[in-house]
């Protein structure tokens, strides 16, 4: 069996267990890329209500046949004091039963306040497991890029969880039979502490899901021939750190100085009434239009492809998968330069950057892109060049690889 621990919710309705739809999507390409190696993924994760929670994305069930089993622990809405005073030995309750019949356990760190995931890490090394040790964001540099400029009191509190966050993390790399560090920010913080490190993106498309070449030349076409704007889109979380009231900043800017071009937000979130009141305060109408969730997959990836760009104005460090999305749709990346998209910048050729929060040269970007649109065309070849290369069928493949040659190696010591 190969165990995964994780802070992402199980949500529950009746006798059904739910998952948002591209988590869903993640857990069968890790079982099919296993090939049956492992037998049946096991999913031991906190729980939450379907019904009384403010999920933000589509939500899927599980099916017997999908040979992926979830274990829902304590629910997760409840109050830090209550996680430490009770729910915490449930959840070692919950991984120590499954652990004993796992043959590889994946973990990671996620969160100081509610380690769950790094106390999956710690168990199975306690069982003398083969792990696998996985950090998708420079969480370190977030809390500084988050709390600059915060009262000395908050600054304070965010150099000490990320301490913590770095010292644990170090621990984990060291002792993982195989880390997975997503991007080169990553690598330089914890690679020299690992022994066995890989870069990992891990995205959520198959290659034969990538815009058609032929659908992205009209596109194109269109872009270069006809008098419409530039349709750019976001898809994903609708909080603060998103950033994309930035967005719909930049965007009233660029056609305050006669830019053609609309933007359209996908997905929800706990900022999308603010959103939403800001883009009719800046008397935006139809240019910028909230669409709601969508049920992640080929449908909404077919979507995207009918826009010209990936807008994204994160406040701090992120590295979500939403940008390899944009490039199976063939939509280059216009964003905020933090370092993952300044990665991106570089090794795919398939981005634009602008410094943090400024949003004045965000609409001169996008004034640019639209009084030549060849720039924004040859962008978008580059991003549909880099989808092939990032396709999850692709990434899939080498992190099982990476995980066969590790438990191999691990049980050959013993």
């Amino acid at each position: 069996m190969y165990l995964v621990t994780i802070q992402v919710p199980i949500y529950v309705h009746g006798g059904e267990r739910l998952l948002a739809t591209d988590w869903r999507r993640s857990l069968i390409l890790l079982r099919d890329s296993f090939d049956g190696r492992f037998g049946r993924i096991q999913v031991v994760a906190p729980s939450l209500d379907a019904r009384g929670s403010n999920v933000d994305q589509s939500l899927e069930p599980m099916r017997d046949s999908d040979e992926i089993e979830l274990y829902p622990s304590f629910r997760i809405d409840k109050s830090l004091p209550d996680f430490w005073r009770q729910d915490v030995r449930v959840w070692y309750r919950d991984i120590a039963a499954l652990i004993p019949t796992a043959d590889v356990v994946h973990g990671g760190f996620c969160d100081v306040y509610r380690p769950l995931d790094y106390i999956g890490f710690l168990s199975a090394l306690r069982a003398d497991k083969p792990t696998v040790f996985v950090q998708d964001t420079d969480q370190v540099q977030q809390e500084v890029e988050l709390n600059r400029g915060a009262p000395l009191p908050r600054r304070m509190l965010g150099r000490s969880y990320a301490e913590i966050y770095e010292r644990c993390v170090r621990f984990g790399v060291k002792h993982a039979s195989l880390s997975l560090l997503k991007g080169r920010a990553l690598h330089a913080r914890y690679g020299a502490y690992a022994k066995n490190a890989h870069n990992f993106h891990d995205t959520s498309y198959f290659a034969e899901e990538v815009v058609k070449k032929a659908s992205l030349d009209q596109r194109i076409h269109t872009l270069l021939s006809e008098p419409r704007p530039m349709r750019l889109v976001y898809c994903g979380r609708l909080d603060k750190r998103k950033g994309v009231d930035q967005s719909i900043e930049a965007i009233a800017r660029a056609r305050a100085a006669g830019a053609r071009v609309t933007f359209d937000i996908i997905g929800d979130g706990p900022e999308r009434a603010a959103l939403e009141r800001q883009a009719a305060g800046l008397e935006l109408g139809q240019a910028v239009r909230f669409l709601g969730r969508r049920l992640y997959g080929p449908g909404l990836l077919a979507d995207l492809a009918s826009y010209d760009g990936l807008l994204f104005t994160p406040l701090a460090e992120d590295t979500p998968r939403m940008i390899f999305d944009g490039y199976a749709a063939g939509l280059p990346l216009l964003a905020y330069g933090i370092e993952y998209v300044r990665e991106r910048e570089a090794e795919d050729g398939a981005a634009r950057s602008v410094p943090v929060r400024d949003t004045a040269a965000l609409g001169e970007l996008l004034c640019s892109l639209d009084r030549d649109r060849n720039q924004l065309a040859k962008l978008a070849v580059r991003a549909h060049e880099a989808a092939h290369y990032h396709s999850a069928d692709a990434w899939y493949r080498r992190r099982a690889e990476w995980t066969y040659e590790a438990a191999a190696k691990y049980r050959h010591m013993r």
